[in-house]
C-alpha cells in the first residue's frame, strides 16, 4: 500500500484548511497556558479526521492528547505548540509548529485504518519561559513517553534536525526593602533596587570564569517608581542556560550564592521563584534526522545532509522528551528569519512560511509511517537513544 503517496495526497487536499488554521493562530496569538482558541481549534480539526481528543489533561486546560482508534504496533507522538511571546506574537512560529502536527494527523488519518500502528498528536502549552508554570511538555511526560517516538518541526532560517539545545532554568528574583525619602532620609531605606542592581554585577563578575557554552542573562522587570523614594520593591527575571543538566544545577547555584550576597550587602530580603519548569538539554538522534531529511527531500525541500552536530544556544522543553525516548526536533527553512523579532512574527506567516509548512506536514507524516513500518529504524533510534544516554551519564 502507498501509505506516503496517500497520506501526502490528503495533507495537499487539506492544504488551504491548514494555511488558514496557521493564520488564525497566528491573528490571534495567546500566551502560554492561555492558548483557549488556539488548542479549541486544532481539537476541533482533529475530532474530524476521526481523532479522540482530551482537552485539559495533566492539570493544563489548554493542552490535549488526540488518539487515533487503537491498534496493534508502535506509537508515534506528534507534537504540536501553540503559545506566542508577549508583545510580539508568534515571533517564534508557533502557529506553523501547530498547523504542521495538524497537517501530519490529517494525512496519517488517511492511512489509520490499514498502517500498522498509532498515531498520537500531543498539545503542548507554555512552551516559551515566560508565563508561571511553563513548559508544557514536561507536565505531560508522562503521557508522552507512553510513545516509542516523539517528532515535530520548528521554523527557522536554515534546515536542520541533528543538533541540540541547552537546559535551562528560568526564575524571578525579588528583593524586599523598605521606602524612605530618597533626599531626606536615605539612611531610613534599605534599596530593593540596589539588590538586582548587585546581582547583575555578580553574574557580570562571574562570566569570564564560566564555560563558554553557559548562558546567562535577563531582564529586570521592577525598579521602583521615583527616583526620590527608596524602592521598597525591586525584581528581575532571570536565565541560566548549560549543554547539560549538571552543568545547569552548578552554575543555578553560583547565581544563587550572588543573590545571596546581594541580600546581605544591602539589607533587602531576596526571594526566588521558578517561573518555568526546568528544561533539560536536547538529546540529538541522528537515525531520526536522517529519516526525515530524507523524506523532507521527497517533497521537494533542498535539505542538506548534516554530518557535523550542530549545538543550538536556546532551550526548550522538548529537551525533556528527548531525555525520556527518542525524539526529533527539525528545523525548517522558512526564510531568513530573526526569531523572537518583530519581524520574524511578520515572517512566520508568509505564503512562502505557509508553504514550507505544509512540506514539513509531510515530512512529518512520512517519517511516522516508516517509523511504523520500519522495525529496523525504529529499533535503530531506539539503540541510539539508549546510547547517548549512556554517554551522557559519564560525561
Amino acid at each position: 500500500m502507498d501509505y506516503k503517496g496517500i497520506a501526502g495526497k490528503s495533507i495537499d487536499e487539506h492544504r488551504e484548511v491548514l494555511i488558514d488554521v496557521s493564520n488564525r493562530i497566528h491573528r490571534e496569538p495567546e500566551l502560554g497556558h492561555q492558548e483557549y482558541k488556539a488548542s479549541a481549534l486544532l481539537a476541533e480539526a482533529l475530532r474530524g479526521h476521526g481523532f479522540s481528543v482530551e482537552l485539559g489533561v495533566a492539570g493544563m486546560r489548554t493542552a490535549f492528547i488526540a488518539r487515533g482508534k487503537p491498534r496493534e504496533g508502535p506509537t508515534i507522538g506528534i507534537l504540536a505548540e501553540y503559545d506566542a511571546l508577549p508583545g510580539i506574537g508568534h515571533a517564534c512560529g508557533h502557529n506553523l509548529i501547530a498547523s504542521s502536527a495538524l497537517g501530519a494527523a490529517i494525512g496519517l488519518s488517511a492511512v489509520a485504518a490499514d498502517l500498522p500502528g498509532n498515531v498520537v498528536v500531543y498539545g503542548t502549552p507554555a512552551e516559551e519561559g515566560v508565563v508561571e508554570n511553563a513548559g508544557g511538555k514536561v507536565l505531560l511526560l508522562d503521557e508522552i513517553r507512553k510513545s516509542d517516538v516523539a517528532i515535530m518541526v520548528h521554523p527557522a532560517s536554515l534546515w536542520g534536525s541533528y543538533g541540540t539545545s541547552n537546559a535551562r532554568e528560568s526564575f524571578l528574583v525579588e528583593f524586599f526593602g523598605r521606602s524612605s525619602h530618597a533626599g531626606g532620609a536615605p539612611e531610613k531605606g534599605i534599596n530593593a533596587l540596589e539588590g538586582v542592581l548587585l546581582t547583575f554585577q555578580g553574574i557580570n563578575a562571574l562570566r569570564q570564569h564560566i564555560d563558554r557554552e553557559v548562558r546567562i542573562h535577563g531582564i529586570i522587570k521592577r525598579g521602583g517608581d521615583s527616583p526620590n523614594v527608596v524602592p521598597d520593591y525591586a525584581s528581575a527575571h532571570l536565565y541560566v542556560r548549560a549543554p547539560t543538566m549538571p552543568m545547569l544545577g552548578e552554575y543555578y547555584g553560583r547565581v544563587m550564592n550572588i543573590v545571596k550576597g546581594a541580600e546581605l550587602a544591602t539589607g533587602a530580603r531576596s526571594k526566588v521563584t521558578r517561573v518555568a519548569n526546568t528544561y533539560a538539554n536536547s538529546l540529538p538522534n541522528k537515525t531520526l534526522s536522517d529519516a526525515f531529511r530524507e523524506n523532507m527531500a521527497d517533497v521537494g525541500a533542498e535539505y542538506p545532509a548534516e554530518i557535523e552536530l550542530r549545538r543550538g544556544g536556546g532551550s526548550t522543553d522538548f529537551g525533556n522528551v528527548s531525555q525520556v525516548i527518542p525524539a526529533l526536533s527539525a528545523y525548517v527553512n522558512i526564510g531568513p528569519v530573526v526569531l523572537h523579532s518583530p519581524e520574524g512574527a511578520r515572517m512566520t506567516a508568509t505564503p512562502e512560511a505557509n508553504e514550507v509548512m505544509i512540506k514539513a506536514a509531510k515530512g512529518l507524516a512520512y517519517t511516522a509511517i516508516d517509523l511504523i513500518t520500519e522495525k529496523e529504524l525504529l529499533d535503530a533510534a531506539k539503540r541510539e537513544h539508549r546510547q547517548r544516554l549512556a554517554e551522557q551519564a559519564h560525561r
